[in-house]
C-alpha cells in the first residue's frame, strides 16, 4: 500500500508521535486545551473535565431506546468526585478535538485507570469530520470508592489515515448528533429512524 504524507500505511498505520506532531502543526488535526499537550509514542492523553451527568431513574425503572422520556440525567460540576461501586457517570474531555476530512481517531481507556477497577467505556471511534469534546462513559468495578479530580489524565486518543479524503465528513452528515458537543453528551439513540 502507498504511503500517505504522514509516512503511514493507508489505511490501518497508527501516526506516531512524530506524525501526530505534524499534522497538528499543519492544522489537519486540532486539539484546543488549556494545558500543554501530553505526546505518547502513538497517542494523545486526554483530560477529564469538571462537568459530569449521571441517569436519574428509579432502580425498578425500565429505560426504553425508543422512548427519550423514559431517562433523564442530572447535571453536576465537581472539584473532585467520589465514584462509588456500580455508579455510572457521563464525563467528557477538556479538550475540544477537531479533525480533517482523511484523518479519523480512536479513543482508549488508560490502563492506570482500568489497574484501579475504574473502567471508561468509549464510543471508541471518532469520524472524519468530527469536532467537539470526547464524552466518556465511567463505571467503577472495584469494591470501593474511588475518587478522581478533573485534569486528570483519563484517555488518550490515536489518529489514522483514511485511503483518500472522505467525500461527506460527520461535519457534514445531517444525522450527525454529537457534532460540536462541549460538555458530556447523553445518547441521542431516541432520534434514530
Amino acid at each position: 500500500m502507498p504511503l500517505n504524507k504522514y509516512k503511514c500505511i493507508d489505511p490501518i498505520g497508527l501516526f506516531s508521535d512524530k506524525d501526530i506532531k505534524q499534522a497538528l502543526n499543519e492544522g489537519s488535526i486540532k486539539i484546543k486545551s488549556k494545558k500543554n499537550l501530553y505526546i505518547g509514542p502513538c497517542s494523545v492523553d486526554l483530560r477529564m473535565s469538571n462537568m459530569a451527568k449521571f441517569i436519574n431513574i428509579s432502580p425498578i425503572k425500565v429505560i426504553d431506546i425508543k422512548d427519550k422520556n423514559s431517562i433523564s440525567y442530572d447535571f453536576i460540576k465537581f472539584k473532585k468526585l467520589i465514584v462509588n461501586p456500580g455508579d455510572f457517570y457521563i464525563l467528557s474531555t477538556e479538550e475540544k478535538i477537531t479533525l480533517s476530512r482523511n484523518i479519523a481517531g480512536f479513543v482508549f481507556a488508560r490502563s492506570s485507570m482500568a489497574r484501579l477497577g475504574l473502567n471508561i467505556h468509549l464510543a471508541g471511534f471518532v469520524d472524519a469530520g468530527f469536532s467537539g469534546t470526547i464524552t466518556l462513559e465511567m463505571s467503577n468495578f472495584n469494591k470501593n470508592p474511588i475518587i478522581i479530580y478533573p485534569g486528570m489524565r483519563m484517555c488518550q486518543i490515536s489518529f489514522i489515515s483514511t485511503s483518500s479524503p472522505v467525500k461527506i465528513s460527520y461535519a457534514e452528515k445531517k444525522d450527525s448528533k454529537y457534532q460540536n458537543q462541549v460538555e458530556p453528551t447523553e445518547s441521542k439513540i431516541f432520534y434514530e429512524k
